[in-house]
């Protein structure tokens, strides 16, 4: 948290994605708190974590740090999240519901394989199984594949994976759990998961989420580079396709790439949402 905690104001919780860090939020922050009214009803936060680590991974840090959270603070309001890219897919997971049943639908004998040596509670039984967090009350997205990145899939993708390396401890456990089965999640059994394999469109963790519902309102922001040709738009790294959600309450364009938490569009965007939700909480 970025101010003392205040029973009364409610966590704004901002999560950011690949290659970035909590910095990138300081002016979009210092935006939002030039408005009275929001400086004095929300209390911010940020969530750092290592970017090359694999979504479901991360996704379960963010989990058990929000868990510490209220149970330190068990009168805390409910929390609002906003994510930026990868960051977006971390928030997300945080308001779905995956039970081991689901991960059928990569094909009941991949998901046998696949879980064949997952002991429960291990770091791979608590990256693939979780409960939709109750106390997050509204989630924001900006710019967040949430069907993957091309690029992820392509050679600047290629090159990224070579480039990151996992903790030991990590990698450890990655092995011990899947063993053998690790190309049914990076497609190549030589190579464990990260962050860039988590993001490609062909990776078995969208089959997954994908059809499970949000079990929280949820908004979208998303760049169209300037070009105004959405639905055929993007961001330069992740296309409209990918970033829409139809469950969505409300869907914003804004003229700008992928980087596009900053723009003054953006902003105003972010403000509305957070009027909304003191209206309505």
């Amino acid at each position: 948290m970025l101010q003392p905690y205040d029973p009364d104001r409610i966590p704004l919780i901002f999560v950011h994605g690949l290659i970035s860090t909590p910095r990138m939020w300081r002016n979009v922050i210092n935006e939002l708190e030039t408005d009275p009214v929001l400086r004095r009803k929300y209390q911010c936060g940020v969530f750092a974590y290592p970017t090359g680590n694999p979504p479901l991974y991360s996704a379960m840090r963010l989990r058990e740090e929000l868990a510490k959270f209220h149970k330190q603070h068990p009168s805390a309001r409910d929390a609002v999240l906003v994510g930026h890219s990868m960051g977006g897919i971390l928030s997300r997971i945080q308001v779905t519901t995956v039970r081991r049943e689901h991960w059928n639908a990569i094909g009941e004998d991949k998901a046998a394989k696949l879980f064949a040596k997952v002991t429960e509670n291990s770091v791979f039984d608590r990256s693939t199984r979780f409960e939709a967090n109750p106390r997050i009350a509204r989630t924001i997205f900006i710019c967040s594949p949430h069907r993957g990145s091309e690029m992820a899939a392509g050679g600047i993708g290629a090159i990224g994976m070579r480039l990151i390396s996992l903790p030991g401890d990590l990698a450890s456990s990655v092995t011990s759990s899947v063993g053998d089965s690790i190309a049914l999640i990076t497609g190549d059994p030589q190579r464990l998961p990260n962050s860039v394999s988590g993001l490609s469109p062909a990776n078995p963790t969208y089959q997954v989420l994908n059809p499970r519902p949000l079990e929280s309102v949820h908004h979208s922001i998303i760049g169209d580079r300037g070009k105004g040709d959405t639905p055929n738009s993007s961001d330069g790294v992740v296309e409209y396709w990918s970033s829409s959600l139809k469950s969505a309450e409300s869907e914003r364009i804004v003229p700008g790439p992928h980087g596009s938490c900053e723009l003054p569009e953006t902003i105003t965007e972010l403000r509305r949402i957070l009027h909304l939700h003191l209206k309505q909480n």
